[in-house]
């Protein structure tokens, strides 16, 4: 039944990234051909130098609870005591109900946390929310490992010793680019990248474009971080207030590049508005897994990063076609595979 369930889930997203990129692209949702160059013609840093480069995704949901500062600290032990180091970490982002940016993937908090318990909310969204309102909240509350489930039962002391609070963008970023972190990168890393998600669209997606864009400028951070989201109406008003923000392609710009590689058509007459296309992968979705067409994209300077790849197989075979980024929910396994551990 699980395999049988990953087919149709690999067809259904297939005809919803067709469906819908049409449906973009007729209905003129989005230019599709709104020209950058980024990079002021150098390389584009986002494209591997021979090995994909590892990203956690969600900071690495399968080895800890899933987008919470609990995760990063993790990985940055990983990397100081030799065990797995992450090259690019994934997280998402919502906004709350006085404005602050905060981990989280889910548009409501209950899958991952304990708020149904806490807040008597089985829907509980975090824009209806204040962080002070949301701090109260075990976000490891339901993370399984093995089977068991180690974060709960936990008094409210131990949630904040282990870093199981939601956090903020401002947390995160504080955490990650201080000297004890930098202290722990292995030299031949440098420093980390990132690739970001807004979640919200309409009015509360566009706030928090704007303080993500702030934020970023603040920590330096701009060439650092592809942003990404789903929603088309924030594509659009980063392209149009902060054209230096490095972002992944939109939908109906990944379904425009397909059918453009399909056709060997010449994308600088078409133009490009994204520095990578983060496209997703499974043996039952394997159309857009072809070395052919990553280096289509090479051709013109833009980077591919393949979601969500847990799998070693999965990972060695897009690694082995040239890919340029992984994310995956086990960063250590997809990190023991690239550098030849397994």
């Amino acid at each position: 039944m699980k395999k049988k369930f990953k087919v149709l889930f690999g067809v259904l997203l297939g005809l919803f990234i067709v469906v819908f990129g049409v449906t973009c692209c007729v209905m003129g949702i989005s230019d599709c051909a709104v020209a950058k160059d980024y990079f002021n013609g150098e390389i584009n840093p986002y494209i591997a130098e021979g090995t994909a480069m590892v990203s956690a995704h969600r900071a690495g949901s399968i080895v800890a609870p899933e987008n919470t500062l609990n995760a990063f600290m993790l990985g940055i032990e990983e990397a100081k005591t030799g065990g797995y180091t992450v090259d690019i970490w994934e997280f998402d982002l919502h906004i709350t109900k006085d404005n602050q940016l905060i981990l989280l993937h889910d548009d409501t908090l209950n899958r991952t946390s304990d708020a149904t318990e806490v807040l008597g909310d089985d829907k509980a969204k975090p824009e209806d929310y204040t962080l002070e309102e949301l701090r109260r909240l075990n976000m490891g509350y339901n993370f399984e490992l093995d089977g068991e489930y180690p974060f709960r039962n936990l008094t409210e002391e131990e949630i904040d010793a282990a870093n199981l609070r939601i956090c903020t963008l401002d947390e995160v970023l504080s955490y990650m680019t201080s000297n004890e972190v930098a202290e722990a990168i292995p030299v031949e890393y440098g420093k980390f990248r990132y690739i970001i998600e807004i979640k919200n669209n309409g009015k509360e997606g566009k706030k928090a474009a704007d303080i993500l864009y702030e934020t970023l400028v603040e920590y330096d951070l701009l060439a650092d971080v592809v942003f990404g989201t789903f929603n088309q109406d924030i594509t659009t008003y980063v392209d149009k207030n902060y054209p230096d923000m490095l972002r992944s392609s939109s939908i109906c710009e990944v379904l425009d590049f397909w059918f453009a590689y399909l056709t060997n058509a010449d994308l600088d007459k078409r133009g490009v508005g994204y520095c990578a296309l983060q496209i997703p992968y499974s043996k039952s979705l394997n159309f857009l897994g072809k070395k052919e067409l990553i280096e289509y994209a090479h051709r013109y300077n833009i980077a591919v990063q393949y979601w969500t790849i847990n799998e070693a197989d999965d990972i060695e075979f897009l690694n082995s076609i040239g890919a340029d980024c992984i994310m995956s929910d086990k960063p250590d396994v997809c990190y023991d595979v690239l550098k030849g551990a397994l």
